[in-house]
Formats: C-alpha cells, sequence, structure tokens
C-alpha cells in the first residue's frame, strides 16, 4: 500500500485560514492512520472532513458550497491529490507526503518501494536497498555498518540482510558484482 506522513500541522496552520475543508481519500489515508488520528488531524486545522471512496480510481468529485470554506486540504497520496486539484476551481493544499509503497508490520509501516522504475529486486534476493537503505545505496553497505546494523536508526542494514539471502541461496557471486545505477 502508498505510505503517507502528516506534514508539519504548524507550518500547515500558517498557510490555512479557519475554516477548511479536509477531503479524505477513503483508501491510504485509514491504512496509514487511524480514524482517530485522522479527526484529529482535522480538529487542529479546524477542518470538516469529507471522506470520498478511491480518489485515484477518479469518482465523480461534486463538493457542494466549496466557497463556503476558506481552504481545501487534500488527505491522499500524490495521485488523489493531483484529481482533486484537476476537479475543482480552488487552490488544494495536501496534508501530506507520499513517501512509498509499504507494508505494515506489528504497529509500523515498512517501505518497501520507493517506485523508482528501476526495479533491481532480481539482482538483490527479493530486497530492495533503494527503499530500505536510508541513504539509498545501490552498490553495497557504506562504511557505517557496525557488527551488521545500519548507524542510522536501529536496524539491521539492508546490505547485511541481502548478504544473508544470498548466501543462503548460493548467489554470493552474484553479490560481489559491481552495480553501476542507470542514467535517466
Amino acid at each position: 500500500m502508498i505510505t503517507l506522513k502528516i506534514k508539519d500541522i504548524e507550518k500547515l496552520k500558517k498557510k490555512i485560514g479557519k475554516n477548511n475543508l479536509l477531503i479524505v481519500c477513503g483508501l491510504c489515508p485509514y491504512w496509514n492512520f487511524s480514524v482517530d488520528e485522522i479527526d484529529n488531524l482535522a480538529k487542529r486545522l479546524d477542518a470538516e472532513i469529507l471522506k470520498l471512496p478511491a480518489i485515484c480510481n477518479r469518482p465523480e468529485i461534486d463538493i457542494k458550497n466549496l466557497n463556503d470554506y476558506d481552504n481545501i486540504l487534500v488527505f491522499s497520496c500524490g495521485a488523489g491529490i493531483q484529481i482533486v486539484a484537476e476537479t475543482i476551481d480552488m487552490e488544494v493544499i495536501p496534508v501530506v507526503d507520499t513517501t512509498g509503497i509499504g507494508a505494515k508490520l506489528k504497529d509500523n509501516v515498512e517501505i518497501y518501494c520507493k517506485a523508482c522504475g528501476n526495479c533491481i529486486l532480481d539482482l538483490t534476493a527479493g530486497i530492495c536497498p533503494i527503499a530500505r537503505c536510508p541513504k539509498g545505496l545501490y552498490n553495497g553497505p557504506c562504511g557505517g555498518v557496525q557488527d551488521g546494523n545500519c548507524e542510522l536508526g536501529d536496524r539491521k542494514c539492508v546490505w547485511v540482510l541481502i548478504f544473508e539471502r544470498m548466501k543462503k541461496f548460493n548467489q554470493l557471486d552474484d553479490f560481489i558484482k559491481v552495480r553501476i545505477p542507470e542514467m535517466r
């Protein structure tokens, strides 16, 4: 599922008025955040909530009395935000950043894919270093790996995970091949 991160609330509050509409997609926001978190965000932004099913599937967006609101805020992935912006004749303010494609593990959402269009999972034993390495390193671990752990945060180095998985499948010859990122 697409992963979202709420923008800085204080910065948003400086941009908006006191009577706002928060358009919430029925998909991604509720996968990333609880109903209570979304309701709380709306209160903090002085916004009424309008929930729309699957904005990215381009439903008819028919919002009555748009001019009654100071601002139109959108809680959706980047695609949904752009669809709302194309559909209504008012400025649209996103309240989240789209951070990638992820999976829910226990209470956390982990990003597993950046949708970069340069998939190398066939070269890295099904583990994406571009999405899962905080530095996005494409060609092996950095010098900061200590005891198999990443220097940035409490996690195992993704390149150690790749190495261990490739070792398990007897693919270490492929592990040591130099991978030069494609230029776009």
